[in-house]
């Protein structure tokens, strides 16, 4: 998916708890708790971006190969936008 860029869903609000980011979709009232990693992701995409810059944002910010960090952070976007927290245009 190189240079397609991910896209925050505006449906979604939320809020850090403890540990978690829970979010709410204001349209549907389905919610979600995102761990660590996942709320580091949807932090990358403060505005559109593309996915070689959120893998750069978590090899900075967790000690993690780059191989390893594509691989959970493209499974982690599916995820995402399979509960229409994101998009990818």
């Amino acid at each position: 998916m190189s240079g397609q860029l991910w896209i925050r869903s505006d449906e979604w609000v939320g809020s850090e708890i403890e540990d978690s980011y829970v979010m709410v979709n204001i349209e549907s009232g389905k919610y979600v708790a995102l761990n660590l990693t996942a709320s580091a992701v949807w932090n990358a995409m403060e505005s559109p971006v593309d996915q070689a810059a959120i893998e750069r944002a978590m090899c900075d910010a967790f000690d993690v190969t780059p191989e390893n960090c594509h691989r959970s952070v493209s499974a982690l976007l599916g995820q995402m936008q399979d509960l229409q927290l994101v998009s990818c245009a």
